[in-house]
């Protein structure tokens, strides 16, 4: 068997890269025979033979396999150095024609409609309706760049030590907001970590140190007193994919609750 020959942790490598289960286990089969059948890789894989051809073709369009017609066909293995660049090639080109897709959609009649359906009857939903769970901490710079796209007056952001780094992401809707004279607030704890980063974010934001204060969350940003993005747990005690944010879209909550929270803080830190 495969698993027996090969180090999980190299098929776990190769699940990272995409390759789902059978691919990994056929293709890791294939290394060690070189040149094999169908039936051949499918034995030593465990993968079932009907699906076999299948993952094997699959493969081939990846380049990790070259297929040699005849009776029956056999598979060569692509030298696993090759076989990265083959798919970073495919990943790379797949991913601009889909970008260029994305693009031109998003300049078509096709926009429109998508946009028609979706403000159709809007004023009939609550605006608390509007509000999710968010995990991971990429997801939620996407979802942060969502809500700095649409601001128009302000935004009041409270952040960790670790959370001066996310904004630095975020320097071309911050440069944006500026030229609009969008008023930005940053409170955070300005150490020896993050005071080069948070100097280079000072053209664009006025910033406020808090450390030594104590704080009731860790970030918080809150969107022209409508829209809210609340960090539910610590960055220091979870990795970047574990990272937790609650958004919802209530002026209540922005207004009501986490501004005069956001005031106090900025009220008693360093400036």
């Amino acid at each position: 068997m495969v698993i027996a020959q090969v180090q999980r942790k190299v098929l776990e490598g190769l699940r990272g890269i995409g390759l789902n289960l059978y691919e990994r286990n056929l293709y890791a089969a294939l290394l060690i025979k070189k040149v094999a059948t169908a039936s051949d890789l499918s034995e030593l894989s465990r993968v079932p033979r009907a699906r076999a051809y299948d993952v094997l073709e699959s493969l081939e369009q990846k380049g990790f396999v070259v297929v040699q017609h005849g009776s029956p066909f056999k598979y060569v293995a692509v030298e696993p150095v090759d076989a990265f660049e083959n798919l970073k090639s495919s990943v790379k080109n797949e991913t601009e024609r889909t970008i260029k897709r994305l693009e031109e959609l998003k300049k078509s009649d096709i926009m429109k409609e998508l946009n028609s359906i979706f403000k159709k009857d809007l004023k009939l939903v609550s605006p608390e309706k509007f509000s999710g769970i968010i995990k991971s901490n990429d997801k939620i710079k996407q979802q942060t760049r969502a809500l700095l796209s649409k601001t128009d007056k302000y935004v009041n952001i409270l952040t960790s030590e670790k959370g001066v780094e996310d904004l630095s992401y975020h320097l071309k809707y911050l440069d944006k907001l500026k030229k609009k004279n969008v008023n930005i607030r940053v409170a955070a704890p300005i150490t020896n970590k993050n005071e080069q980063l948070a100097q280079e974010l000072s053209p664009y934001i006025k910033i406020r140190n808090i450390s030594g204060i104590d704080s009731p969350v860790g970030k918080l940003h809150i969107f022209d007193g409508k829209h809210v993005l609340l960090g539910l747990i610590s960055d220091k005690e979870v990795e970047p994919s574990q990272e937790t944010a609650f958004w919802v879209n209530s002026s209540h909550v922005a207004k009501d609750l986490m501004e005069p929270m956001f005031n106090q803080l900025w009220e008693k830190a360093l400036k």
